[in-house]
């Protein structure tokens, strides 16, 4: 019984999460968490530990999914503004990208955000996209997160908070940033430059 409330519980819960596309990946990564909380809790536990699994992995899928979307331009807007009359291909272009704040110290939060332009032929709807940040300083490379998503065309700003590793050595970083379609035809790199004090 437990395992078939267990079941049900995961089940309804991805289902909401599928059918919220305005959820930001911070509200998509507690609900994910949530749910397998929920599922975990209720196949050890009873109904109270289904509740508590719950609350415990929304917290900790909070912390996974730290990421904050927001599109800042459709696809005819982002058309006008970079002077495009007609595409047969897709396009990507970096317009800024930026890191907040600029000095840290180990263990302390970063702001890492990346504005793109996505545009492709009138009759492509969505396009998945490839988004990857690396901090690098000389010949050491810390991969801190490549996610995979699914973008409608036009102006896009995302945002990584993360925490800089608590035993990070001080010195001078560049955050590399990704940004490129499935099968790698179009890549567009921004870079940041970031102390850790």
């Amino acid at each position: 019984m437990k395992k078939i409330v267990a079941l049900l519980l995961i089940v309804l819960l991805f289902a909401q999460f599928s059918g919220c596309a305005s959820m930001s990946g911070t509200e998509k990564g507690a609900l994910i968490g949530a749910g397998v909380g929920a599922g975990v809790g209720a196949l050890v536990g009873d109904t109270k530990g289904a509740i508590i699994g719950a609350l415990a992995g929304a917290v900790i899928g909070a912390v996974v999914g730290n990421y904050y979307d927001n599109q800042v331009a459709t696809r005819e807007e982002a058309l006008s503004k970079h002077k495009v009359s007609k595409l047969n291909t897709l396009n990507i272009d970096i317009d800024s990208s930026s890191v907040n704040p600029q000095s840290v110290k180990a263990n302390s939060t970063v702001d890492a955000q990346v504005q793109y332009t996505i545009l492709a032929p009138s009759d492509v709807s969505q396009i998945t996209v490839i988004e990857t940040r690396t901090l690098v300083k000389g010949s050491e490379r810390i991969g801190l997160a490549k996610r995979e998503v699914t973008r409608a065309q036009g102006t896009h700003l995302s945002t990584m908070r993360f925490t800089m590793p608590k035993d990070i050595e001080k010195g001078d970083y560049t955050l590399i940033t990704t940004i490129s379609d499935k099968e790698g035809r179009q890549i567009r790199t921004a870079k940041n430059s970031l102390k850790v004090i």
